[in-house]
């Protein structure tokens, strides 16, 4: 079905493309020897990450 379609495609799918380019992103960084700016971009996309879903539960929840 379409709906099913849609779901796997850019729901799960893409969930993979954004790993992959966060993970590339980092092997980038740590094969040019940026190892300290390799580690933040790490720590700041996963704790911004939480941060974000956080406050997307926290604004979900103050809604009518």
């Amino acid at each position: 079905p379409p709906e099913l379609q849609l779901f796997v495609t850019t729901s799960s799918l893409g969930g993979f493309t954004s790993f992959s380019a966060f993970s590339l992103d980092f092997a980038t960084l740590w094969d040019r020897g940026a190892t300290l700016p390799a580690i933040g971009y790490a720590l700041a996309s996963v704790i911004g990450a939480i941060l974000a879903l956080f406050l997307g539960l926290w604004l979900a929840r103050s809604l009518p």
